[in-house]
């Protein structure tokens, strides 16, 4: 399972049981270590409960993921402090007369959690906090004031089984020095994942350059807005995991006041994104199509037609 990676859910998790495993229903909350452990054991339980119950197919590939994004948001909720803002992603526990099935599902959902869990357990504060407020915050009927305050930046991290450089967060003077440091510092590397609200155009552009020269492939960690699909055109295969992220576009500004559509910024963008394979129309129609303070959402079709994602698990190909 990709951990990204936005709400896709069956209705069989465990309020009561994922309380208890955290332990806030008790005076001394678990530590998330022993929680995963809990989830974990009640995972093997529920699929033992669904053998026991005659089902014994594979759930196919279609349910791998189940859950993910839920699962990624209570995580993060908790881990931020906004506890009461993520109490409906915990929806109820199998019900009574369950079919062999319904345990299955949700032992794979439980799976996911703990995998979830493990992963944003060993982030930074300031990783889960930025994760937090770009693919959670107004998203899954989280309210849209719980943003939190947390400076602006990005993280840089190496997985070595997966060959990949992570980098998440805003993108800022220096991004795109520290793209390129990362590339030499990780030579073995293939895939540089992203992760982004945005910032600096230059900057973007600057690192999909390196992404290019040095034949990287890209991957979006979370969703990716303004700035953010400019360096991920730089990837030579650019790759959206199921469940699928935003990409988000809108105009170039400075200080919050939109440039005029014949800027020079616009055309460098054009002869960038011309140059990474992308469909220049399309693009500059995305950006167009929303002032500073909106954002233009493409969809998979367009994500497709514009190529700034040329494969999308479990959607199109381009």
């Amino acid at each position: 399972m990709s951990v990204k990676h936005p709400i896709r859910f069956a209705a069989f998790l465990i309020t009561v049981c994922l309380l208890w495993v955290l332990g806030i229903s008790s005076a001394h909350a678990k530590s998330w270590e022993q929680a995963i452990l809990d989830v974990e054991n009640m995972s093997e339980e529920f699929w033992q409960k669904s053998r026991e119950l005659g089902f014994n197919e594979a759930l196919g590939t279609a349910y791998n993921e189940v859950d993910v994004n839920m699962h990624l948001c209570a995580i993060l909720g908790r881990m931020v402090g906004h506890k009461e803002g993520i109490r409906h992603l915990e929806p109820p526990q199998p019900a009574d007369g369950a079919s062999g099935r319904e345990f299955a599902i949700a032992s794979v959902s439980l799976s996911n959690w703990a995998i979830a869990a493990k992963y944003h357990s060993k982030i930074t504060a300031a990783e889960k906090k930025r994760i937090w407020n770009l693919d959670c915050v107004g998203n899954y009927d989280i309210p849209a004031d719980l943003y939190v305050n947390v400076e602006r930046g990005f993280s840089v991290r190496y997985d070595d089984e997966r060959k990949s450089i992570y980098i998440q967060g805003d993108i800022v003077e220096g991004f795109s020095e520290t793209v390129k440091e990362a590339i030499n510092a990780y030579p073995d590397a293939k895939v540089v994942g992203l992760g982004s609200g945005g910032g600096a155009v230059y900057e973007a552009m600057r690192a999909g350059r390196y992404i290019r020269a040095a034949g990287l492939e890209t991957e979006l960690l979370n969703d990716c807005y303004s700035a953010c699909p400019l360096a991920l055109f730089g990837g030579t295969v650019r790759f959206m995991w199921y469940p699928h992220s935003a990409v988000g576009f809108h105009q170039v500004s400075v200080r919050g006041i939109a440039l005029p559509l014949d800027d020079p910024t616009y055309r460098d963008i054009a002869n960038y994104v011309a140059l990474m394979g992308g469909d220049v129309s399309l693009v500059l129609g995305f950006m167009f199509s929303a002032n500073p303070r909106e954002m233009y959402l493409a969809d998979e079709l367009e994500r497709c037609a514009s190529r700034v994602v040329t494969n999308h698990q479990r959607g199109c190909i381009n």
